[in-house]
């Protein structure tokens, strides 16, 4: 049987010698202050597991919200969208930019429509009419004589035939050494391409630059004349130009199509037959 405990203020030596007390749930005889230590021990590794376990648990969910939530897109060029402007969220696996969906206002005035659309990349908007009006001219509005040896214009030179069609050739076009003169006029420079591989196009791209580039829609038909200066053309009849404004996932192009005003995705595959069709010839902005 336990002794009565003593009262405040009693020795140290008393305390340590005081006998032990009998637990009732065990029936076990031990100490006091063990016994509330170890109920301390035993409270605090019980506070310590459930902070370690909140931890992991917030460790876990912001990790899993940090993989799924979408990223904040952003432009690759900082000048402002031009108005009417929509940006191509391609996001992680390649760059994009703002440009305007265009459509040709003439029959054959594809060239001055891409050009619209290219200047607006760089942030300078100017209506498609009034670039057409700017490109020089080469040639008589329509093909003199017939036959091969017919006298037309030179599209390395200057537009060729009507834009608005008609006539008895149904006009032509022009290629990128007068498209980039009168891009210069806007103090907008244009890198020629023309001739160069593929991959410097895509690379064109991937930096944030768009490309303006002549395709054929079809494999001909074809045709042949003689410029002014006596210099032998032949041309692809269904000539047409777009603008590659990105390159996404696998490759894939974004195109803004001026034929009838429209964005499009094409394989690169598609893009290089096309491109092959008229002699590979770009500017990139």
């Amino acid at each position: 049987m336990a002794s009565p405990r003593r009262p405040p203020g009693s020795s140290s030596v008393a305390r340590a010698s005081r006998p032990v007390e009998l637990d009732r749930g065990s029936r076990r005889f031990t100490r006091p202050a063990a016994r509330r230590a170890a109920i301390r021990r035993r409270r605090i590794a019980a506070v310590a597991a459930l902070l370690l376990a909140a931890a992991v648990i917030g460790w876990f969910i912001k990790g899993s919200a940090g993989d799924s939530a979408p990223r904040a897109a952003t432009p690759v060029r900082s000048s402002a969208a031009a108005p009417g402007a929509t940006a191509i969220a391609e996001k992680r696996h390649g760059r994009t930019f703002p440009a305007p969906v265009v459509a040709q206002r003439l029959h054959n005035n594809c060239e001055s429509a891409a050009l619209e659309v290219l200047l607006a990349t760089h942030g300078t908007r100017v209506n498609q009419l009034r670039l057409q009006a700017a490109l020089p001219r080469s040639g008589p509005l329509d093909p003199q004589g017939t036959g091969p040896d017919r006298v037309w214009g030179d599209p390395d030179r200057g537009f060729v035939g009507r834009a608005d069609g008609g006539g008895t050739a149904g006009g032509f076009g022009v290629y990128p050494g007068p498209v980039a003169a009168v891009a210069a006029r806007y103090e907008v420079p244009l890198r020629n391409l023309t001739a160069r591989a593929p991959s410097r196009v895509y690379r064109a791209l991937a930096q944030g630059h768009a490309v303006m580039v002549w395709v054929g829609l079809g494999a001909g038909p074809y045709g042949t004349w003689r410029a002014p200066s006596g210099r032998r053309i032949r041309v692809n009849f269904n000539e047409h130009t777009v603008v590659l404004t990105g390159i996404g996932k696998g490759g894939v192009l974004s195109v803004v199509n001026v034929l009838h005003g429209t964005r499009e995705r094409w394989s690169r595959a598609r893009f290089e037959l096309m491109w092959r069709r008229l002699g590979r010839r770009a500017l990139e902005a």
